[in-house]
């Protein structure tokens, strides 16, 4: 077959063997394997580079990097690549595939397998034993534990450990030759977890192995591009004038993440979140220059998708507030630092006191009063939200209930839900329980949920509000008008009260009033009822009375205040 593989032990493990025979050709050598002709039925001996581009993409993107592999003056060494195909069978086969060059010849070997992927160097050992020398199969296994060392199994890029020599030789010449710098540039890709929950681990591999060989054509070859871990790669970018380099290079990655990806047959747009950190800014450590690299990737990430972002010393500042955050916050829920403040809601009509929507605020032993915009999701991403969630609603519902007897209005209380309170199967239960211990009757509780925790789950949301609702309690969608709310399915919620986000209320005069008319009109059609949020001026109350809306909240009748001043406001019957 070939001068150094043995055919019969190439058939005997069901290796495809194909020889590069010019540039738009594979020819095939020996007998193909039955996994082959199950995929490619009729396949013909020779394999021009459109029939290999139309069956299998990632073959043909292999084989671009293999053609200029080839092109290198390295016998003995090669380049593999994986990837996954599924047969008429419906049978999911991950191939394996490695490019050799043996004496003038150049050699693609293909490896299937049912289960997971497996070492393809093994495979090439076994192939070669019966033909190569004891000299070259020592070579080859001192490559072999170079490689793996040193370079990323599924993508074939330099990995962790390799990136970090690199770092330190430039750091190093950084150090030592004047005029010398280089930039740091971090890639994460965006919800990389929900590709992999949406299509599998291995599609997964197979989009990681395809953005590393789109972004590896946009570098230079004195550039080092690497594969940190998961979702992450890591580039130096070698010799910068200023910082328009890695800002330019960083616009490059971007641009290719427009175009979509081939993910099993379906084009997939992903984004990617960079941070990038650079010599220019004088550092003594090669590590802190990776810190604060890894330190504006998160930042940006915080910003949403597709943003890329140059660390300043205002970010670390932040990251060390954050860190101090996250340490203290599990310890604030056990010492009862969080409080709750209250917000009257008003009849607009006479501004009576109807009832309050509770708001959880932090005091922070050091920091004072933290926003709740800054520890809500630390708390999301820490887990602890659900508890914080369930804690509100006790400590709300017991507060209401005790003021409920210095009124004779039906006062209620407002509790917003997080996304993660409101995903769980059994809410329904530990609300009626909480009913229960607090002796609040179900009426005069309201739950507010966002517009966008309704609509981006739909189905279970329909399900858990009408469990909800079957308990009694009161259904509000808060910051209505901001999300992507569905008529359709709107009227499918028990929902009793709209309420209108303050940024519609803020744009409100009186030539700007048909988006809120119209939200009131929807809300009163579906039969439900309209609280505005965010009312400052007495302008605002009289367009909202004049437009047919009921009740509202907002600084004109009072800000956030704690429980003592909450039950003053409320003896004194009404807010002039």
């Amino acid at each position: 077959m070939t001068e150094s593989l043995s055919a019969d032990v190439l058939v005997a493990l069901e290796i495809l063997v194909l020889e590069y025979v010019e540039e738009h050709s594979l020819k095939i050598l020996g007998t193909c394997p039955p996994w082959f002709t199950q995929l490619y039925p009729n396949t013909p001996l020779s394999l021009d580079a459109s029939w290999i581009a139309t069956h299998s993409p990632f073959l043909y993107n292999f084989l671009v990097d293999a053609a200029d592999f080839w092109d290198q003056d390295q016998p003995g060494l090669y380049k593999s690549g994986l990837w996954c195909e599924t047969d008429p069978q419906n049978q999911d086969l991950h191939l394996e595939a490695s490019a050799l060059k043996i004496n003038r010849k150049r050699i693609l070997l293909i490896k299937a397998s049912l289960s997971d992927y497996t070492e393809l160097l093994s495979f090439i050992q076994t192939a070669r034993e019966s033909s190569l020398d004891f000299i070259e199969e020592r070579k080859q296994a001192s490559e072999s534990i170079l490689r793996t060392t040193f370079y990323d199994a599924l993508t074939g890029l330099p990995n962790q450990t390799y990136f970090l020599i690199q770092l330190a030789h430039g750091f190093e010449r950084y150090r030592h030759k004047d005029n010398y710098h280089f930039a740091i540039l971090i890639i994460n890709i965006d919800r990389f977890q929900s590709i992999n929950d949406s299509f599998g681990r291995l599609a997964g591999d197979q989009l990681l192995i395809s953005i590393a060989w789109r972004l590896k054509k946009r570098l230079r070859e004195s550039d080092i591009f690497a594969r940190l871990s998961g979702d992450e790669f890591i580039i130096l970018l070698d010799s910068i004038e200023e910082i328009s380099s890695p800002l330019f290079a960083a616009n490059q990655i971007s641009t290719e993440f427009t175009h979509p990806f081939s993910l099993n047959g379906q084009e997939l747009f992903i984004t990617a979140s960079m941070g990038i950190s650079t010599t220019l800014m004088e550092y003594d450590r090669a590590e802190d220059l990776l810190r604060d690299a890894n330190t504006a990737v998160s930042y940006a990430k915080t910003l949403g998708r597709s943003n890329y972002i140059v660390f300043d010393q205002t970010m670390h500042a932040r990251a060390v507030r954050l860190l101090q955050l996250e340490n203290d916050l599990k310890r604030a829920l056990q010492e009862q630092e969080l409080t709750l403040l209250y917000q009257p809601i008003v009849c607009l009509a006479d501004q009576r006191i109807i009832g309050f929507e509770a708001l959880v605020r932090w005091i922070h032993p050091t920091f004072g009063l933290i926003s709740p915009l800054e520890f809500i999701p630390i708390a999301e991403e820490m887990g602890l939200m659900m508890a914080i969630d369930q804690w509100i609603l006790k400590e709300s519902c017991f507060r209401i209930q005790q003021w409920r007897k210095f009124t004779d209005e039906p006062l209620s209380i407002s509790v917003n839900f997080s996304a993660k309170l409101f995903d769980k199967f059994d809410l329904a239960l530990q609300i009626k329980q909480v009913l229960r211990e607090t002796g609040i009757s179900p009426q005069y509780l309201m739950i507010e949920i966002t517009e966008s925790i309704v609509f981006s789950q739909v189905k279970a949301a329909v399900n858990t509000l009408h469990q909800l609702k079957d308990l009694g309690v009161r259904l509000c969608i808060d910051d209505f008008g901001t999300g992507y709310a569905s008529l359709k399915y709107l009227q499918q919620l028990p929902v009793d009260t709209l309420k209108i986000d303050r940024s519609f209320i803020k744009m409100m005069d009186p030539n700007n009033l048909d988006l809120v008319r119209s939200i009131i009109l929807l809300a009163h059609d579906l039969g439900m009822n309209v609280t505005a949020e965010g009312i400052e001026t007495s302008a605002q109350r009289q367009y909202l009375l004049d437009l047919g809306c009921q009740e509202a909240q907002g600084h004109l009748f009072s800000h956030p205040v704690d429980g003592q001043v909450a039950l003053q406001l409320l003896q004194a019957k009404s807010i002039l």
